[in-house]
């Protein structure tokens, strides 16, 4: 008895596992077919200095404020992890350029994909230090993406901001 039962889970086992080996590859193919040469991407429809002041200014102030915080609380960690997350994603944006008249030359240039990878891997750190609740990594995370942010500007951008965009919109009629 004891034998059969061995040999049912086996079996079952065994059907897991050709199952699973069959999905994986299943899943693997679409996701070759989704990343053809054939496939139309959407550009991105605003230019690069917009996406900077509405999305990586205000997640990263956001951070390095956090960072130097006396203490946070539950709702500022979940704040902060959402800002980082905002960040992260926002270095995937700004590297692929945009509708300015500077953004495809921007694009195209290995510094500036440099300075967007670095900003990107400060926002990944912030990410860790949220997770581990560490307000000195969330300050020292603060600390690379400003030195991404600098740089970046010094390189790129050394005047104010352009387009007429600022990074705190004052709506007062």
């Amino acid at each position: 008895m004891k034998l059969l039962r061995t040999k049912a889970r086996g079996l079952r086992v065994l059907g897991l596992a050709f199952a699973s080996a069959s999905l994986i590859a299943i899943a693997g193919w679409r996701v070759s077919q989704a990343q053809s040469d054939d496939v139309d991407y959407v550009p991105v429809a605003t230019s690069i200095n917009a996406m900077m002041v509405a999305l990586v200014d205000h997640a990263a102030h956001e951070i390095w404020e956090a960072g130097s915080a006396q203490s946070l609380t539950g709702r500022d960690w979940q704040t902060v992890e959402q800002h980082a997350i905002q960040l992260i994603a926002s270095g995937t944006l700004v590297s692929l350029g945009g509708t300015g008249v500077a953004d495809e030359g921007w694009a195209m240039a290995p510094a500036w994909q440099d300075w967007t990878q670095e900003m990107t891997d400060g926002a990944i750190a912030a990410l860790a230090a949220v997770e581990d609740h560490d307000q000195s990594a969330l300050n020292d995370a603060g600390g690379m993406i400003v030195n991404s942010c600098e740089g970046c500007h010094e390189a790129f951008k050394p005047d104010s901001p352009t387009e007429g965009i600022m990074h705190i919109p004052h709506y007062e009629d």
